[in-house]
């Protein structure tokens, strides 16, 4: 059942057949699919809707159409996506030559949940192509089984394990032959159910690159521009046959729990058994990392290398320059962990999880509409259809799509709060269709919390109550000030709506706890449920509302002599410094606290100000939200087809930046003085 408010245009099918092999529930299948067909004239427009379990590529005539697609599964409960694209571009009168490439999976991730069955359907019908039984098809032969070691859990898919021997040649050419291949075999749905038109945008692909290299004592390494998602070319000379090459990325191994016994993580990795004299190789399954580090014998000589970036199709637009190098370090830092955190849905780190944690999204989010172009809110949209669309009964988990979700009732509250993503995205889309969809899954999980003999919230455990990593995290104050805020924020959405029928609930839930907070957790000086003082706990108390305006000096005092947060919360103190009019202090801060992830040589923000993590985390990008709306003072009431500019002044001699306002590329100038000058494209 669909929920209410959350619109979803199912692909048509029914003309279409699943094919796959005879047998199409061995995992980590990569199946070859080919197809002519005859075409008297081209068609001005071919839109075909293409579905897969779980990835594929597809060309036509040679040419690539479809460079990895397939959104992982799920977009409803049961249920998966298609891609809907035009062929026109790609076909020509006369005989055609379709070709795919699909990898079944057969396992699940943080970000994908596991089907039991292989599979592949297509349906255009400008052109009456259908996929059938007359299809032909093979399992590819060179893709093999890796040795250890193999990716960590998290991970869907697999390593990439490649023999030349048995390789077949280039399948995507019409001259192939096609020898080895049977008729397809068709499929009933039994597992696959609707496929959901995908909102998003095809991958981007870019040019292939060639990339220098240096060689080492056990092979090769390269250096790529930046942290990025890629894919690599190699020719190897003089090869005796026999010789097994590995292709990993400098992300290969990150730690954090629970990871295996020692809280390690492996990422995926290629394995290439070489063939007699040259070999030439192109991997279609991506790696991330900054750099590519290649093992081979002596034996073997690396002739060439090189690599094409993918990712997420949104053009960056946001840049800012000033007479502060060291902070336009950071915020170049921040635009690249927000972008390699983006790929079939918002990740928390693409080395270790890929998991769309939504209280990482709701630090995204905002950083989300300044940074890149309009393409970049339909993934943002689709990460609040998951996560309300793909709830547990009432419950709001924190992870979804995936089979390894959790609920942190914490990062649910973050992401139902006022300043989370749902309220973040409203606020700065305007998207009419949030109100009604939210609301009622909002309240039905706020009604979840029980009320103790103080008037304040009976904890909620979820799967792990977790708040924030590190230490003094008062979970206590922070999950009562989150509870009120999310109510708030229901309660707004209620009149968006015009359904009252929580208003009751709401309001006694605000003002019960609101005085009981003020009861019990106010310390004449600071908010505390125990012993110790937490800088987060203080900030969410600020932007909760519970704390009036007479005791900001008192949250100030406590924002610049504590701290504890890590970067996911430390987002909240800067914007509490910030809504509080304490801008200079919140630069002062964000510096300080930034200072060793912007002077270290990695291009993205770690998970964490003292122990390393992973070396790029989604939540770590919070100083472009802070730059953009509170250094330059951007804001807007009308989903930005308006806004308005109060540039700070006195921390810099000039900035020079330009951001994203509804589709329109605007630049602005700002000198010592705090003018400044403006220009729309």
């Amino acid at each position: 059942m669909r929920d209410k408010g959350i619109k979803m245009d199912v692909a048509d099918f029914s003309k279409a057949r699943w094919i796959w092999a005879s047998e199409n529930t061995v995992p980590d299948c990569k199946l070859v699919i080919r197809h002519h067909f005859e075409l008297d004239e081209v068609p001005n427009e071919a839109e075909a809707f293409i579905a897969a379990e779980t990835k594929y590529w597809l060309w036509i005539n040679g040419k690539t159409v479809v460079f990895e697609g397939g959104v992982f599964r799920e977009s409803k409960p049961g249920c998966g996506w298609a891609d809907k694209l035009d062929l026109a571009p790609y076909l020509k009168k006369g005989n055609n030559t379709l070709a795919v490439l699909c990898w079944f999976y057969g396992n699940g991730g943080r970000n994908n949940s596991a089907c039991s069955e292989g599979g592949f359907i297509l349906s255009c019908d400008a052109i009456k192509l259908y996929s059938s039984k007359e299809f032909l098809c093979a399992v590819h032969p060179a893709y093999v089984k890796s040795n250890e070691p193999y990716p960590a859990y998290l991970y869907g898919g697999y390593n990439t394990a490649f023999d030349m021997h048995l390789d077949f040649g280039d399948f995507t050419q019409e001259s192939f032959d096609e020898i080895e291949f049977s008729p397809a075999t068709e499929y009933e749905n039994r597992v696959w159910g609707d496929m959901v038109v995908s909102p998003l945008p095809l991958l981007f692909l870019d040019e292939e690159k060639e990339l220098d290299f240096e060689r080492t004592d056990t092979g090769a390494k390269a250096k790529l521009p930046y942290a990025m998602t890629a894919t690599f070319k190699l020719v190897f000379e003089d090869c005796v046959g026999g010789e097994v090459v590995d292709i990993r990325t400098d992300r290969y191994n990150v730690n954090g729990g629970p990871g295996d016994e020692f809280h390690n993580y492996n990422g995926h990795r290629i394995e290439l058994t070489l063939k007699e004299g040259r070999n030439e190789f192109e991997s279609l399954f991506y790696l991330y990392g900054e750099s590519v580090i290649i093992t081979f014998p002596d034996s073997v000589t690396l002739d060439e290398l090189s690599y094409r970036e993918s990712g997420y199709n949104s053009k960056t637009v946001a840049s800012i320059d000033t007479d502060n190098e060291l902070f336009n370090a950071l915020i170049k830092k921040s635009i690249r962990t927000l972008y390699v955190c983006m790929r079939n849905n918002f990740m928390d780190c693409p080395d270790r999880e890929r998991g769309q944690w939504i209280g990482d999204v709701s630090v995204q989010a905002p950083q989300v509409f300044f940074v890149f172009d309009e393409e970049a809110k339909k993934l943002l949209k689709k990460s609040i259809t998951d996560f309300i669309g793909l709830r547990k009964g009432d419950v709001l988990v924190g992870n979804v799509p995936g089979d390894h979700f959790s609920e942190l009732p914490s990062q649910s509250l973050v992401a139902i709060s006022e300043f989370g993503l749902l309220a973040e995205y409203y606020s700065m889309s305007l998207d009419e269709e949030i109100p009604s969809m939210v609301l009622e899954p909002c309240v039905n999980y706020l009604k979840l919390w029980q009320i103790n003999d103080k008037g304040l919230l009976t904890a909620r455990s979820g799967n792990w109550r977790w708040f924030d990593h590190l230490w003094n995290t008062d979970c206590d104050v922070l999950e009562n000030c989150l509870y009120v805020s999310a109510c708030r924020f229901a309660l707004s959405m209620a009149e968006k709506t015009g359904n009252h029928s929580f208003d009751a609930f709401l309001n006694e839930r605000v003002e019960l706890l609101s005085a009981n907070i003020e009861k019990y957790y106010w310390k004449e000086d600071h908010y505390a449920s125990g012993e110790f003082v937490d800088d987060r706990a203080n900030a969410v108390a600020m932007l909760s509302g519970i704390c009036p305006e007479e005791r900001y000096p008192n949250i100030r005092k406590v924002l610049l002599t504590v701290f504890n947060s890590t970067p996911y919360m430390e987002r909240f103190v800067l914007t509490a410094l910030c809504k509080m009019g304490y801008i200079d202090d919140a630069f002062d801060r964000m510096m300080s606290r930034y200072y060793k992830l912007a002077k270290n040589e990695n291009s993205t923000l770690w998970e964490d100000f003292y122990i390393l993590g992973t070396r790029n985390h989604a939540w770590s990008g919070s100083p472009v939200e802070i730059a953009f709306r509170y250094l330059l003072g951007i804001s807007s009431d009308d989903g930005f087809k308006t806004f308005n500019v109060n540039p700070h002044k006195g921390i810099f001699g000039y900035i020079n930046a330009t951001f994203n306002a509804n589709g329109k590329t605007v630049k602005i100038q700002v000198d010592k003085n705090g003018e400044y000058t403006i220009e729309n494209n």
